[in-house]
């Protein structure tokens, strides 16, 4: 499929870390500073201009983006989550009013980013995590790095497939290590039995 652009993320890490084209070129330099009260993500272009901040703290209602030059807005008014339970759909809309829909915002699933064009029926862009090859030796094991997989129209709006992912990706592996959190304090009050065991 000669149309699927692919970048890599080193590491896969969504608030530290470099990406790059398929020739190795760094398109994007994304890094993290924590402070007392939030922690913030800045996204640079090569030339180390700021193409977005993002604000965030434990609380995500209280999360702040600020994009390009422009000043800091609460993320759910550039982002928007489904209102319609056990829906995990984030929408956005470009600036020339399209709208955008990232499927798969939820633990254990991968990002999908599809558009209205075609009714969200396919996805034009899409997150692989990084994963080791199950054939490499365990100890010597081959990891094929993290990659963003891009469609044309998705190559349209890079800039912003790029950042809604970052935003998502943080808060989604936020989630997903509560999640796992919880079932590992649980299976401990349970004496080690797993959730079920008799």
């Amino acid at each position: 499929m000669s149309e699927l652009t692919r970048l890599t993320l080193q590491p896969d890490n969504p608030c530290n870390t470099k990406i790059t084209d398929e020739d190795g070129n760094v398109l994007y330099v994304v890094y993290t500073e924590h402070g007392k009260n939030a922690s913030t993500t800045r996204v640079l272009d090569p030339q180390d201009h700021v193409l977005a901040a993002y604000v965030w703290t434990d609380y995500i209602s209280s999360d702040r983006v600020a994009l390009g030059d422009q000043p800091l807005i609460p993320l759910s008014k550039w982002l928007h989550k489904s209102i319609i339970p056990f829906v995990d759909d984030v929408s956005f809309k470009d600036d020339k009013g399209r709208k955008y829909k990232w499927k798969g915002n939820s633990p254990g699933m991968a990002l999908q980013l599809h558009t209205e064009d075609d009714g969200f029926k396919e996805p034009i862009a899409g997150f692989e995590r990084s994963r080791r090859d199950p054939k490499s030796d365990p100890k010597n094991s081959t990891w094929t790095p993290a990659q963003l997989l891009f469609m044309p129209p998705a190559l349209e709006i890079r800039d912003t497939v790029i950042l809604s992912f970052l935003v998502l990706e943080r808060s989604h592996r936020s989630n997903e290590q509560s999640k796992d959190n919880l079932i590992k304090g649980e299976v401990a009050l349970m004496g080690g039995m797993p959730l079920g065991g008799y």
